[in-house]
């Protein structure tokens, strides 16, 4: 690495942290687009999920399931998503219920392994859900009864005195929203010393040399033209003041002053894609500044991450300053005609290129929608906006697409002060600086997971016992497992979507099930998050408003059937280790109360040795006949199907009970029907005749469910629906119903090819209207892009 000095034992330290958590630790980010801002109850709620690797924003390869819940203002779930990431994408769609509440909601997603790193790391989103008596997206709070709050920002964290200090201040207002302002400072004479104003949305900065024993205050102007007094923070008396200027040229302008007598060594250092790029050791003069130029060309787009310590790590000052190489995706969204008819075909085409002008090939999520009646919120929360900045500073960010909008010196500046009034929130120095890392309590979650635990009656844990996992009907595989010190046990590698019924059985160390219990782990985490600012759909007009809310009753959603039948085999991933009946000797019964239960003590003996001759005669309803030498079946009358066979509850086949000693019978138990049966699904359709042998253990009694043996529904991913885009070349039934979709199209995996290229089509609806189209995607080399859009539809069919 360029610039990094003659190594300290500083740096030393924080190359080994910052070496462990890239590769031990490695945080996630996770990103979600929308089809739409607002939606009307009954609507669904359509989404793309990109979880990236924070630093580099790679797709993430420790996390492949997704977690996206959707709060009410009450942080209570509405929906909860499990959704399957695959190269660290993942699509899936949230029906809303017809009788939701109108307000406002927060779209929350996360993986498990972010869970480590705290609920401020995880993706949150605010939709608003419209209702004719909503008010909220347009009622706007009075300059007059608006309080303002007003914060000061020393750059680098502290006013010095006798030094220049450069001082960045935000004001903001309702919903954390910025206020124009306007004001001057005045020392504790009455003595005004400059005027200010902000630049961008209550954001700005002034520069003063407060002296020894002096206070300040600042009068503050708001819009109404009242005028309020704020006290600036006290100036320290000896300290050092770390300053940036980042917003012209190739090179980052640093200056270091200090009013500190004694020379001491001081160490800069700058870090970026938590990584050491950047570091200085600095030896300062009592009354000098010392001055540095880095070039921005050793540091990749994002965040950089400036701290001023002592030698041994002590900080002193920090500064966040945000390098843009332009270097993210370029895309290109073009249709075949500028203008098109009510329900035309379009053909859009999708071009993805890097800086260098090179084709990208990957998958983005698009989404078209009817900009009259979707008003996007002005410079909303974009991919490249979150992933690149927002995701890594505190508290919310207003309008943060507009410090991607274009390349300007104002935006240049706005960006200085959003970086000097908004801090870090990654890790902080000190934990860098000691070596003290997260603590983990959540694994990273590379497939699905059953898990629970085993326990006594007395609730005491149950170390080193089994527990066995099988899927009814599907009885000639299990998996294995021994329980840890805790009693806990987890069944790891599954790949399923839906619910799914499991039985899962417990025995201690010694092979005994009475008194144990298997209690299974329910995930009821609900991340507690702050609502950021609501969407307000002030442009949304009431006239427009209805539109919309009468479209969304017009809306068609498609609808799957996911009925399927599952085997063992068929939910895992293929690496994961399944067992079958010849493994495994578990005995036990799941049914609660037998049709016929008959004691191996009132058993015949039967001349062919097979138990089933045994039978013969001594149940109503059960026939037994000889199927060959020594060998008997059995058939249950009005089942058309042969029984189920169990030998200590392991299912086997028929010709496997002439091998079992009728001396060893301990009783038989029979299930005539299906219903009575069901509990053993499918395979036992032509009812069960279950034997028990005298070394199976003890003898059986009703087993209760919930003590050690139950069923489990363990919850797959959820189904994901294929949206509706109808096709107006084959007009079928319904055709001639209006099509008043605020969602023209929605998929979340375009896929360009080795040219860059990807063309998708759809047909327009009946409204004459402007169509917008947002596509929004990341390569495998951690580039984010976005793409917009509009363009006409001249509807003759409906004209509102």
């Amino acid at each position: 690495m360029a610039f990094i000095s003659p190594q300290t034992d500083l740096t030393q330290r924080l190359e080994s942290y910052l070496s462990t958590f890239r590769s031990q630790y490695a945080p996630e980010k996770v990103y979600v687009q929308t089809d739409k801002p607002y939606y009307a109850p009954g609507q669904a709620v359509w989404l793309k999920g990109y979880v990236v690797d924070a630093a580099t924003l790679r797709p993430s390869a420790k996390s492949q399931v997704l977690y996206v819940d959707l709060l009410n203002a009450s942080n209570q779930p509405v929906h909860q998503l499990i959704l399957k990431a695959e190269n660290g994408k993942a699509a899936g769609d949230m029906l809303l219920p017809d009788s939701l509440p109108a307000g406002t909601y927060t779209l929350a997603a996360y993986t498990q392994w972010m869970r480590n790193f705290g609920d401020g790391t995880f993706f949150t989103k605010t939709l608003q859900v419209l209702g004719p008596s909503d008010n909220t997206a347009t009622a706007k709070t009075t300059s007059a009864t608006e309080k303002i709050d007003f914060q000061f920002f020393p750059e680098g964290g502290d006013m010095v005195q006798g030094l220049k200090n450069r001082i960045a201040f935000k004001a903001t207002g309702t919903a954390g929203k910025g206020v124009a302002v306007s004001g001057s400072v005045f020392d504790d004479q009455g003595q005004k010393l400059l005027d200010f104003s902000d630049l961008h949305l209550g954001m700005g900065a002034f520069e003063l040399q407060p002296e020894a024993g002096r206070n300040y205050i600042a009068r503050v102007k708001t819009s109404d033209g009242k005028s309020v007094e704020y006290v600036l923070p006290k100036a320290k008396t000896t300290g050092y003041l770390l300053r940036v200027d980042e917003t012209t040229g190739n090179n980052l302008e640093i200056s270091i002053a200090g009013n500190v007598n004694q020379q001491e060594p001081l160490v800069l250092t700058g870090i970026s894609q938590d990584a050491l790029k950047y570091s200085q050791a600095v030896s300062l003069q009592p009354g000098q500044t010392y001055r540095q130029q880095v070039p921005k060309s050793e540091f990749s787009t994002g965040i950089v991450r400036f701290n001023l310590s002592r030698a041994n790590g002590e900080p002193l000052a920090e500064r966040l300053v945000f390098v843009d190489h332009q270097d993210d995706l370029n895309i290109n969204l073009t249709t075949n005609k500028s203008t098109f008819e009510g329900r035309e075909l379009v053909t859009l085409q999708l071009e993805a290129k890097d800086k260098n002008g090179q084709p990208v090939a990957t998958d983005f999520s698009l989404a078209i929608t009817d900009d009259e009646l979707v008003k996007q919120s002005k410079n909303s929360l974009g991919i490249k906006s979150y992933l690149l900045l927002t995701s890594d500073l505190k508290g919310y960010v207003e309008q943060p697409g507009y410090y991607f909008e274009n390349d300007n010196p104002q935006r240049k500046q706005a960006l200085q002060y959003l970086l000097m009034t908004q801090g870090w929130r990654r890790f902080s120095w000190q934990a860098a600086t000691s070596g003290s890392f997260p603590s983990i309590q959540y694994p990273a979650e590379q497939d699905l997971t059953i898990k629970g635990k085993l326990v006594t009656k007395k609730d005491k844990p149950v170390a080193n016992g089994e527990a066995l996992l099988y899927l009814q009907g599907q009885h000639q595989a299990f998996i294995t497992t021994e329980t840890n010190r805790q009693g806990e046990f987890s069944f790891r590698g599954f790949d399923f979507t839906g619910d799914v019924d499991m039985v899962v059985q417990g025995t201690d160390a010694r092979g005994r099930r009475k008194h144990l219990q298997v209690v299974m782990e329910e995930d009821s985490f609900i991340p507690k998050v702050a609502t950021s600012n609501p969407f307000q759909a002030e442009a949304l007009l009431p006239d427009a408003r209805q539109d919309f809310l009468q479209a969304s009753r017009q809306q068609q959603f498609a609808s799957s059937n996911f009925n399927q039948a599952y085997t063992l085999r068929g939910i895992l991933l293929p690496e994961v280790d399944i067992k079958g009946e010849k493994d495994v000797y578990v005995p036990f019964t799941l049914h609660r109360e037998a049709d016929v239960v008959i004691k191996g003590k009132d058993l015949t003996v039967a001349p062919s040795g097979n138990i089933l001759e045994s039978l013969q005669g001594r149940v109503a309803g059960v026939q037994i006949y000889r199927s060959g030498q020594n060998q008997f079946r059995a058939r249950i009358r009005g089942q058309q199907t042969p029984p189920l066979y169990l030998v200590d509850g392991v299912p086997v086949s028929e010709g496997t009970l002439s091998m079992l000693s009728q001396f060893d019978i301990n009783r038989v138990e029979i299930l005539k029907d299906a219903a009575s049966a069901a509990i053993y699904g499918g395979r036992a359709s032509g009812g069960v005749i279950a034997i028990f042998t005298d070394h199976g253990g003890e003898e059986e009694t009703e087993v209760e469910p919930g003590t050690y043996i139950i069923v489990h529904q363990a919850k797959g991913y959820n189904k994901v629906r294929e949206f509706y885009s109808p096709r107006y070349e084959e007009p079928g039934e319904g055709s001639n119903e209006p099509d008043l979709r605020t969602t023209i199209y929605w998929n979340p995996s375009v896929k360009t090819d080795a040219n860059g290229k990807a063309t998708v089509t759809f047909y327009t609806a009946d409204r004459s209207t402007t169509y917008r189209a947002i596509a929004e995607g990341v390569s495998d080399e951690g580039k984010p892009g976005s793409g917009t859009l509009t363009f006409q539809v001249s509807s003759k069919k409906l004209n509102p």
